[in-house]
């Protein structure tokens, strides 16, 4: 192999690879986009009535800042207004207006990915503030009676922080400080009491409220407490003051002490709160956090461009994968086929026909087309004049099937507008050609080569996998081009040539 095309061929390989490489390992892209991943839908219903006056009534939603990614999401109001009000790291749904009578069908939905523990934060976050309503002359006793606690790791300063709320002073051998205390958060309900301890002794913390993250239907929002361990949020009980197992997961809706349903002049007589799990493609879940990146690669991805074009390159970016393996099945196998563009464009057709009426409309064309051009070989007509005969045919053919198939209830003869004609058109002149020159046999033997070919290429361009990952690293045509010119400068045997020439090969020894 000279040295031109195997420099050109390693260095598109190359260039290829680096640019996947460094998007896998700098920018986070998947390595395997075509795999599934788990995802839940949050799902709320709800009837909104009216007492007298308009109703308003604001409801928390997901948010990308608690962790989660919102693939996404979708609002029913019925008669109602709504707006989307963001309050600190809370994003609240607010329905407004005039119900009917009987009551306004509300909805909302959203399809939630959560991502791996840990991922929600990894420095940690500032020091949580003192609940509202804590008397400053408070707080100053309260971080002197706490002030041991402080020096105890973050892990420690929670656990003795929960024994002392859990049990007060008399759980503690009635020590004089703790029961003084006891005694300055006596008034204090039992969350607000823990975040004023967690908050004196440097422990960042925070009230959620949210569900649990289990199938089916689930009950009303309820609160919890979350305290940072330096590398996580921890889940506490409020009425318990426990930790709670990690096994249990949770949907947070609102944190920061807000409420997750709020109602003014009205009432919800039916809510409805519901959680199911889904199987979604990580493409699907990549396409959503690249459309919000200003990374260069990401802004210049393919998932930029309008959705109704998106599917079109998904197809496109496979063609030349099937080129790659036209070139294999000739030069290397040894397929006979009518060219390179005939099967790939056959293949592309039959993703509107199906592969077997879009093989038996080939086969029909094809016979039909040559015993026209037998009787226009009588003629003895000019090149283009033949051909632009040919070409009438074929239109004329794919009208018929159009109209058999609307007869007959079968789509996939009205779909054969799509079928390549000009290539067809070409296909009837070689078939005709080859069979004056090497004889019917050996025409039939190049038919059936492009058939088998194509078929090939059909499978290849429908995989779902390839097509997902040719569009998330479209810089792998780099390297199929790179595998072209490799097999462009093969000059060996083709296997069908070792079985062609046996009987050399058995004579020879």
């Amino acid at each position: 192999m000279k040295r031109p095309a195997l420099a050109a061929a390693l260095a598109l390989i190359a260039i290829s690879l680096i640019i996947v490489t460094y998007r896998i390992v700098s920018l986070g892209y998947p390595l395997t986009p075509a795999r599934p991943d788990y995802v839940w839908t949050f799902r709320f219903d709800g009837v909104l009535q009216g007492t007298g006056k308009d109703p308003l009534f604001l409801l928390s939603l997901p948010s990308q800042e608690h962790g989660q990614i919102i693939l996404d999401e979708s609002i029913g109001s019925g008669a109602m207004n709504f707006n989307l009000l963001k309050e600190y790291d809370n994003r609240i749904g607010v329905w407004s207006g005039r119900p009917q009578r009987d009551g306004e069908s509300i909805s909302y939905r959203a399809t939630i990915l959560f991502q791996h523990k840990g991922s929600d934060g990894t420095v940690m976050p500032p020091r949580s503030s003192y609940p509202y309503g804590v008397a400053d002359d408070q707080i100053a006793p309260i971080e002197q009676l706490t002030g041991q606690w402080r020096t105890m790791a973050l892990s420690t300063r929670i656990q003795v922080v929960l024994g002392f709320a859990r049990v007060g002073a008399a759980g503690s051998g009635n020590d004089p400080n703790l029961m003084k205390l006891d005694e300055t958060l006596e008034g204090y309900d039992d969350i607000t009491r823990l975040l004023i301890l967690l908050a004196a002794v440097n422990v960042p913390a925070r009230t959620v409220e949210g569900v649990d993250l289990v199938e089916g239907v689930v009950g009303s929002p309820f609160p919890w407490v979350e305290a940072w361990t330096g590398q996580s949020w921890e889940h506490i009980d409020p009425d318990r003051m426990e930790v709670i197992p990690s096994a249990r997961k949770f949907l947070p809706l609102s944190v920061g002490g807000m409420s997750a349903i709020r109602i003014s002049a009205g009432k919800l007589p039916m809510k409805r709160f519901e959680l199911t799990r889904n199987v979604v493609g990580r493409w699907r879940i990549f396409f959503e956090r690249v459309s919000r990146s200003n990374r260069v690669l990401d802004v210049w991805s393919l998932f930029r461009i309008p959705p109704e074009f998106q599917q079109t390159f998904r197809i496109l970016l496979l063609v030349p994968l099937g080129a790659l393996l036209i070139a294999l099945l000739r030069n290397i196998v040894g397929f006979q086929t009518f060219g390179i563009f005939m099967p790939v464009l056959m293949a592309l057709a039959f993703r509107s026909t199906g592969l077997i009426y879009g093989l038996g409309i080939f086969a029909a064309i094809i016979a039909i087309g040559y015993a026209a051009r037998r009787y226009l070989n009588r003629m003895r007509l000019l090149l283009v004049p033949r051909m632009s005969v040919l070409v009438s045919l074929v239109i004329f053919c794919f009208v018929i099937l159009a109209l058999v198939g609307n007869r007959l209830g079968l789509r996939q003869f009205m779909a054969v507008g799509l079928l390549p004609f000009v290539i067809l058109t070409m296909t009837i002149e070689r078939f005709f050609v080859v069979v004056e020159e090497h004889g019917m046999k050996t025409a039939l033997q190049t038919t059936a080569g492009s058939a088998a070919v194509a078929v090939i290429t059909y499978l290849i361009i429908q995989w779902e996998v390839l097509q997902i990952t040719f569009f998330v690293y479209p810089e792998l045509i780099l390297f199929v081009m790179g595998l072209q010119i490799l097999v462009g400068r093969y000059t060996g045997y083709r296997l069908s040539e070792l079985v062609r020439f046996r009987s050399f090969r058995r004579s020879g020894t």
